[in-house]
């Protein structure tokens, strides 16, 4: 059975929801949703940006002119920081986007490493849902639920954090 990265796994389940275009920008901790997202072919368009809050507000327009959820990307620390403005305002009316935030390995989590930040603490009151996959196999149901929060019942943002262990985690194709 062939099998596949956990990074390889989000691009690859964000091409399966239709998603066309992501808004982001690279750092340590999402190295390995990068090279996944530049190695395959999907038709996904990345559209790099200056910082995180440009993604978060592009992602937000994209959708309200589109119809479609928008989908931005940060790393971990300062980045998840910085992609909070426009992630707030898309859920404050009602926009649907789907939020993705690299973090540091889980195995380095309250050893001080840099850019260790709780996201989870951090999301939780500006979006439907932040969701905190343990492994690769928990990327389709995170993927999933992220997608379903921003779509149904009220509509707005919702967030998944991408460990980087998680990435760099075997899951079958």
């Amino acid at each position: 059975m062939s099998s596949m990265r956990g990074g390889e796994a989000v691009v690859k389940l964000l091409r399966d929801v239709g998603v066309e275009v992501i808004f982001g920008l690279c750092g340590d901790t999402s190295l390995p949703f990068y090279d996944a997202l530049a190695s395959s072919d999907h038709g996904i368009r990345h559209v790099l940006t200056r910082d995180e809050r440009s993604a978060s507000f592009m992602a937000d327009a994209y959708a309200r002119l589109s119809g479609k959820v928008g989908v931005c990307e940060g790393p971990s620390g300062g980045g998840a920081t910085y992609i909070l403005p426009g992630v707030a305002e898309a859920d404050a009316s009602s926009v649907p986007l789907v939020c993705l935030t690299s973090d540091i390995d889980q195995h380095d989590a309250g050893r001080g490493t840099l850019t260790e930040l709780d996201q989870t603490a951090l999301f939780t009151p500006i979006t439907r849902s932040t969701i905190r996959p343990r492994s690769a196999r928990e990327l389709v149901t995170a993927i999933g639920a992220a997608f379903r929060d921003a779509t149904t019942g009220p509509l707005g943002a919702a967030h998944v954090v991408l460990p980087y262990d998680v990435q760099l985690d075997e899951v079958a194709a």
